[in-house]
């Protein structure tokens, strides 16, 4: 748009030295030459509007809060999203769904989505960029039950909470509900914590990008969780949550679609995944106030995207 204001100023003007010129040669014809010259200059003049972008619909998973608000997406998202959208002259226009229907209509009429996590069963009928980020999915349980976890054998006889219809990826999702039982909630912190904090299961699933333990329980201990002696939400103040060491898996969030679609956008965006991986990154040392709530805002997301991908 920038570019064709521009232009339009550069013919403006043009015009208007022409006007200048025409009647200037009532009086003077040794202006004849100047008058062929701002001709030749407009005749030549080409307007290339830079290409219109080319629109791509996004399917994204809707995040809320426990209040029913949209939870904004994180910052390390939609850098990425204008990265590509800058270089492959094209415009993401995002199309939000809960998660089920959103994988539903990836994996049936087709279109790019992001946040998908690669399966064997999914990669039969989609085609996925590399990781944009990895999340790790923690397991989270008060602080007074801790158990020792290394294996998916540790889990046995265990109830752990899990958000409805989601996708763990490999041996938790084979052995649920055969060797532990998973107890199928909402996709929202706060009443899973409660659930936790009531010893109605032992440990819950808890996505985050952050690789220390001990990070992730300070995170949760700002999340607010259901105060029974009111309708508003409060942060938990006599229980406490321990994150255990061992991650149950690490997990890839990518850009996908159906087999057959998009392949030449796919990989387009793999090579600007690449160039960006492959530049340093440079740290910054945000405030601890600010840390709780953006990293709060992207874990709380990342759930949509990672962990609770529903499919």
């Amino acid at each position: 748009m920038a570019t064709m204001r521009q232009a339009t100023s550069v013919i403006n003007k043009a015009f208007q030295l022409l006007q200048m010129h025409l009647c200037a040669l009532c009086y003077s014809p040794l202006r004849v030459a100047s008058h062929i010259l701002v001709l030749c200059l407009l005749a030549q003049l080409s307007i290339t509007p830079s290409a219109a972008q080319t629109k791509i619909n996004l399917l994204f998973g809707e995040n809320r809060n426990e209040k029913g608000e949209l939870n904004p997406i994180p910052e390390r998202f939609t850098n990425v999203f204008a990265r590509i959208e800058k270089d492959l002259n094209i415009q993401f226009r995002l199309q939000m769904y809960p998660w089920n229907r959103a994988v539903k209509i990836a994996s049936t009429e087709g279109g790019l989505i992001f946040g998908l996590s690669l399966t064997p069963e999914r990669a039969e009928i989609f085609n996925f960029s590399e990781p944009v980020v990895y999340q790790y999915l923690w397991l989270v349980t008060r602080a007074d039950q801790q158990f020792d976890y290394k294996t998916i054998q540790d889990l046995k006889g265990k109830t752990i909470g899990v958000v409805r219809g989601s996708k763990y990826g490999g041996e938790f999702d084979q052995l649920k509900n055969i060797l532990f039982k998973a107890d199928d909630d909402i996709d929202a912190y706060g009443p899973r914590l409660k659930k936790l904090s009531n010893k109605r299961i032992d440990a819950m699933i808890f996505a985050s990008p952050l690789t220390n333990p001990k990070d992730v329980e300070k995170l949760i201990s700002n999340i607010k969780i259901p105060n029974e002696n009111n309708n508003e939400n409060s942060p938990n103040q006599t229980i406490r949550f321990a994150v255990l060491p061992v991650p149950v898996l690490k997990d890839g969030i990518r850009f996908a679609s159906l087999k057959g679609q998009n392949e030449k956008l796919i990989k387009d965006i793999d090579r600007i995944l690449a160039q960006l991986n492959s530049k340093p990154k440079i740290r910054r040392k945000p405030s601890s106030a600010s840390t709780h709530i953006d990293t709060y805002k992207s874990v709380h997301i990342a759930t949509k995207l990672g962990q609770e991908n529903n499919f």
